[in-house]
């Protein structure tokens, strides 16, 4: 592995190979999700409800942040069934132990699975990871943070500025494929959301 290390303010950054694993902290993807908006538009033909302006969506100790949230309902499914949530612009997520950001997420309810794409900073205390994709399951806690490929833009490599006095996440190049989550089928997560396709839903209170 090639490293290009450099110490400032106590702090050493590396540039990882194409990709890196990390630890993150688990979130359990059963618990009801909750969220608020400036403003609501349900599509009972296309079973979505999307959320926009000032969006904030919380699952247990999880927080997700965007500008808008189409939250897709299973088919099928039961009305509070979830397929997927997809966050769009300036995406926050926050858990007890850490930040990731990034331009849009996508998360794969029923496999606990959140897929982070564009400018990617996840940050656990001073310890902070850069790449262009991130895929977190939420389940295990095993993270995988991605570089831009050299052909996109970037230089393939994922950069990482680590405080060496501060005890954080394990950080390891990776060469498999993005960890897993729950197989499909699995519970899917109740959620505090407009039920499909039922009369229009209400936002939840801010």
């Amino acid at each position: 592995m090639r490293l290009r290390p450099f110490l400032a303010l106590g702090l050493l950054m590396l540039a990882l190979p194409a990709a890196a694993q990390v630890r993150t902290a688990a979130v359990n993807a059963r618990e009801p999700i909750e969220i608020a908006a400036d403003a609501l538009e349900v599509q009972q033909d296309k079973r979505t409800a999307t959320f926009t302006g000032n969006v904030n969506a919380n699952q247990g100790s999880m927080v997700m942040k965007a500008d808008r949230l189409i939250v897709t309902y299973a088919q099928g499914g039961g009305d509070n069934a979830i397929s997927k949530l997809d966050a769009v612009g300036k995406v926050f997520l926050s858990t007890a132990a850490e930040t990731a950001q990034g331009n849009n997420a996508t998360y794969d309810v029923p496999a606990g699975i959140i897929t982070l794409t564009g400018s990617v900073i996840l940050t656990q205390g001073q310890n902070v990871l850069r790449g262009e994709r991130a895929v977190l399951n939420l389940a295990t806690g095993n993270s995988r943070v991605e570089g831009a490929p050299a052909g996109a833009g970037g230089d393939g490599r994922v950069r990482v500025v680590i405080d060496p006095n501060q005890p954080g996440a394990a950080v390891t190049p990776a060469t498999a494929a993005p960890a897993a989550g729950n197989a499909k089928g699995g519970t899917t997560a109740p959620a505090v959301v407009p039920k499909a396709p039922a009369a229009a839903p209400k936002a939840a209170p801010k």
